[in-house]
């Protein structure tokens, strides 16, 4: 992702089907802000520096979210690192209980002030 967002400085909206990823042994090499725990010892030293913090995404867009605890992280990433945010939409998995998601994600702390929540 991080060479995404370098290589479209001028990207505005951000559109994610799910979340989850699978999992390989390479997981936490495709983020610098998630390293992996070889790397956390020597990344505490530096401070580290998300790639979301540069980027100039306003509208992001999550479907089929579940609202697991490896999601609600991932959504609290985003929010909290997204600067330019001004719109998030959460489309609910059909075969998740919306109102529950919804109390999970409406209370999140944003960064940006500007930023709404909307449930697609």
């Amino acid at each position: 992702m991080p060479l995404l967002l370098k290589s479209c400085p001028n990207l505005q909206t951000l559109v994610f089907k799910g979340l989850i990823h699978r999992v390989t042994n390479r997981c936490g090499d495709a983020c610098a802000c998630n390293p992996g725990q070889k790397k956390r010892k020597r990344m505490k030293k530096l401070k580290e520096v998300c790639c979301l913090q540069t980027c100039r995404v306003k509208v992001l867009e999550i479907s089929d979210y579940g609202g697991c605890f490896k999601e609600l992280k991932q959504m609290i990433h985003f929010v909290d690192n997204l600067e330019c945010l001004e719109i998030l939409k959460v489309g609910v998995d059909p075969d998740k209980n919306s109102e529950l998601v919804r109390a999970n994600v409406m209370p999140l702390p944003r960064l940006s002030s500007k930023c709404t929540i909307q449930f697609i």
